[in-house]
């Protein structure tokens, strides 16, 4: 029997709220943001810049976002005044000594308080000393992206070089392109290349914030494990600034059925699906946990380069993914940023053993592309459900609608 398309409702993008949230701040008249992403991570970061805005106190807790720290740090470095930026203790863990450095180098004056190269610190926000800025991204592009959104607002604008080859370029490309779109401008030029960003107010009457791909790949690997049911992602833009849009690519490579249209993708699994897989995640770290979980739930030998990074993100994503693997009976390997994932029988309700919850390992990431197994054993459960509100609020009511098919 024919079984009814499921329409699933993805979050707005985090990722370009975010970008829009700065430009806002920095804007004389104000920005019309619509669909902004109901995330934590974004709700926080719109309450930080209001309250520097309003200039009612200087201690800014970004609570467990990065992003929020990372874009804060560096929009306060050149706001006068003395700050505060803290976290929660997972934030304070995470680096931010690449930023750090590079505010210094440009003349700012950032303080670490405990750990240097940490949250918390001080800043006492000034006009840099030099236009230019070098930043190594090897760890997480948002560094360049605070810096190049940052640099709009000095007087004469600001340089922006980047060291080495950045992790999760699509990123920058995204902030350039958001940039644009806020009549920001800048050029690429220069031996080595430098982005050159004029001092600009940002202008945009009106933007509407698309679909997150991000938050739409535990839906294709939910997809990739309910035979012939098919499912409809609405928002989903043809053509996307985000590039996680190259999940498509990826699950039709796994043997996903993928049919973009203009403003969505419809999915359906093959009778068959591949039997190896390679792919590189250098620039999409964050579709790793659903494709790793895909491919150990498929039985899929897997090898997945380009993961380093993911030691660095809200949990050590390498380690959380192995040890909740090992606690379903599939065990993997991780190599020298190779992620190994051997051949097997997929999972079935009988085969994948729920005795205890998935631990979560605080992580939102790790809790959906988990919490997806659901779909085979709904015994299964994730210790913190919760922490899927820093992306995807909605995530484990839109995942009901695929329970008991």
């Amino acid at each position: 029997m024919e079984l009814d398309t499921i329409q699933i409702t993805l979050p707005s993008s985090k990722s370009l709220s975010n970008r829009w949230l700065v430009l806002d701040y920095m804007s004389r008249t104000g920005i019309k943001i619509k669909n902004l992403s109901t995330s934590n991570d974004t709700q926080q970061l719109g309450r930080l810049l209001h309250q520097l805005k309003a200039g009612r106190r200087h201690n800014f807790d970004c609570r467990d976002a990065a992003t929020v720290a990372r874009f804060m740090m560096a929009i306060l470095a050149i706001t006068p005044g003395n700050h505060t930026l803290t976290g929660s203790e997972q934030l304070c863990r995470r680096p931010m000594g690449q930023l750090i450095d590079a505010l210094r180098a440009a003349g700012c004056n950032v303080e670490c308080t405990g750990e240097e190269g940490f949250l918390p610190v001080k800043i006492e926000g000034v006009i840099p000393t030099t236009r230019r800025i070098v930043i190594d991204c090897s760890v997480s592009s948002q560094y360049a992206s605070a810096l190049l959104m940052a640099s709009a607002t000095m007087p004469q604008g600001g340089m922006v070089e980047l060291a080495g080859a950045p992790v999760s370029e699509p990123y920058i490309d995204m902030t350039l392109k958001v940039m644009e779109q806020a009549k920001v401008q800048w050029c690429l030029k220069g031996n080595p290349p430098t982005y050159h960003i004029e001092h600009s107010i940002p202008q945009c009457d009106v933007v509407s914030i698309e679909k997150d791909w991000s938050s739409a790949s535990y839906f294709f690997e939910a997809v990739s494990l309910l035979p012939e049911v098919p499912v409809r992602l609405p928002g989903l833009a043809r053509e996307s600034l985000q590039g996680d849009q190259v999940v498509r690519d990826i699950y039709a490579r796994l043997g996903l059925t993928v049919n973009q249209l203009e403003q969505s993708v419809e999915l359906r699994r093959e009778k068959k699906m591949a039997t190896g897989f390679e792919w590189d995640f250098t620039n999409t770290p964050d579709l790793v946990p659903a494709v790793a979980v895909t491919c150990a739930a498929l039985g899929v030998e897997a090898r997945l380069t380009g993961v380093d990074t993911l030691r660095y993100k809200e949990s050590n994503r390498l380690e959380s993914i192995s040890s909740e693997l090992a606690k379903l009976g599939r065990p993997i390997k991780v190599e020298d940023g190779v992620m190994l994932i051997p051949a097997g029988e997929p999972f079935t309700k009988d085969n994948m053993p729920v005795t205890e919850p998935i631990d979560a390992h605080d992580d939102h990431r790790i809790a959906m592309a988990f919490g997806v197994l659901k779909v085979i054993n709904p015994a299964l459960t994730v210790d913190t459900p919760e922490v899927v509100a820093k992306s995807f609020p909605d995530f484990w009511k839109m995942l009901d609608r695929l329970m008991n098919l």
